[in-house]
């Protein structure tokens, strides 16, 4: 055999089913440059906000339209917010119940002793809270940080002085404005006390009918209602107000895991429970989402104690006694956002997850000296390799991080190098001890 039919064996042989033609599969494609943006941290515009006059603004902004929101999705249809400001809510429809009972009656109130107890349940429902935030701001003045206090009673202020100033225009004071649907109370003797709860049985109680066993509804204060007649009550208006207040809170969740993420990337909180639930956050090093799960459904059930259950009993005990009455569809929905919000405040703020980021540059020493100089306490490391097409030596620089942090390191990582490589991904676990800066009260 000739040498170059030895050749041709040899190749053939090698790929005994490919073409040479086969093998170019990147070729015959168009190429362009894309730039990619992380998508790990949302909302990480925001986090670029270093100025401080553009902090105070955005906050300033938020809490209006905060204010607005509560209006719509928390005054006008029934829900509890969340924290400390769910027992000032529910304080402030229990004292305008007994205000109005105490002058005999709304049958018997005149319309100045009506304005002076909803001018007393608007301030209760938004202006005390700024009070009780006074003792919790000096707090996170000691425990947290100035910065961190400055930024929060700003919101405070604004949220709910704009909250106070919508509930006495009388487009939201005598109208209420429900934009999906009424979630009013059925009972017209609790609505006419602005007091909102609506319990999925009323005056009904599911028993066995010991004769045949079977499971009956039956209404224990009117015998003339048919099970039939109680059925379609329940059906008809209180199930449909309570998907409806399903929608309210569903939508409001949103709301709130935004205001709340916003406000812990410029530095502060929505106050109130915040302050607690930051505090022992950091210095426990547990999950921001499960700690405001935790504290704000205790407030939550405060709120409704007072605003809801008790209130109901006071204004209408002869129909509205039982302990059944407590667990309201008010209750179970606040409950929803306040776990929703809780789980999007985690997927949105990740405070607690690490991860790592390659930087793939040959300005990796710039770089590094770059982030020493910006008190960069994580650890990192620059490994040095061969490029694959050019064959020349370049240099890595991995590290890990706070997922928070990495807006912040790549804006550190673009002022060396802007046409550096920057890969990041999320660490599932990691085991050891890591300098770690308090992205909050930094």
């Amino acid at each position: 055999m000739s040498k170059k039919n030895k050749k041709n064996w040899f190749v053939k042989v090698k790929n005994p089913f490919v073409s040479e033609e086969d093998l170019k599969v990147f070729t015959h494609r168009s190429v362009s440059t894309k730039r990619f943006n992380t998508g790990i941290v949302r909302f990480s515009r925001f986090y670029m906000f270093q100025k401080t006059w553009v902090k105070y603004t955005t906050i300033i902004v938020l809490g209006i339209i905060m204010s607005l929101v509560a209006n719509f999705f928390v005054k006008a249809t029934g829900l509890y917010t969340g924290g400390t400001s769910a027992a000032f809510q529910g304080l402030a429809r229990l004292t305008y119940a007994l205000l109005l009972k105490g002058y005999g009656g709304i049958e018997n109130t005149n319309s100045n002793q009506q304005e002076f107890a909803a001018i007393i349940y608007n301030v209760l429902f938004w202006c005390v809270y700024i009070l009780f935030n006074i003792p919790l701001t000096i707090f996170a003045f000691k425990k947290l940080n100035k910065r961190f206090a400055c930024l929060t009673i700003v919101y405070i202020v604004v949220s709910q002085g704009m909250g106070f100033v919508w509930g006495v225009i009388p487009l939201f004071a005598n109208h209420p404005i429900q934009l999906f649907g009424d979630t009013s109370t059925v009972n017209e003797a609790l609505e006419n006390y602005r007091i909102q709860s609506i319990v999925f049985a009323p005056n009904v109680f599911p028993v066995i009918d010991a004769s045949t066993g079977n499971f009956i509804w039956t209404n224990l204060q009117s015998a003339s209602q048919t099970p039939e007649d109680i059925r379609s009550i329940i059906t008809n208006e209180y199930i449909c107000k309570a998907l409806l207040l399903f929608v309210y809170a569903f939508i409001y969740s949103f709301f709130t895991a935004f205001a709340y993420t916003i406000m812990f990337i410029l530095g502060g909180s929505t106050g109130g429970s915040d302050y607690i639930t930051v505090y022992f956050s950091q210095i426990k090093n547990k999950s921001l989402g499960n700690m405001f799960i935790i504290i704000n459904s205790f407030c939550l059930i405060v709120g409704v104690s007072l605003g809801s259950y008790t209130s109901g009993a006071i204004i209408d005990p002869a129909h509205y006694s039982g302990y059944q009455y407590f667990f309201s569809a008010n209750l179970f929905m606040s409950l929803v956002w306040v776990v929703l919000n809780g789980i999007l405040l985690e997927i949105w703020f990740p405070w607690q997850k690490l991860v790592r980021v390659e930087i793939y540059s040959n300005k990796a020493d710039s770089i590094n000296t770059y982030l020493k100089d910006a008190s960069y306490t994580h650890p990192a490391t620059i490994l040095k390799g061969i490029g694959g097409y050019s064959g020349v030596e370049t240099k890595v620089l991995v590290s890990v991080c706070m997922c928070v942090e990495l807006p912040k390191l790549i804006q550190c990582v673009r002022t060396v190098d802007p046409n550096c490589l920057i890969s990041s991904c999320r660490i599932a676990d990691i085991d050891g001890t890591m300098a770690m800066q308090q992205h909050i009260s930094s």
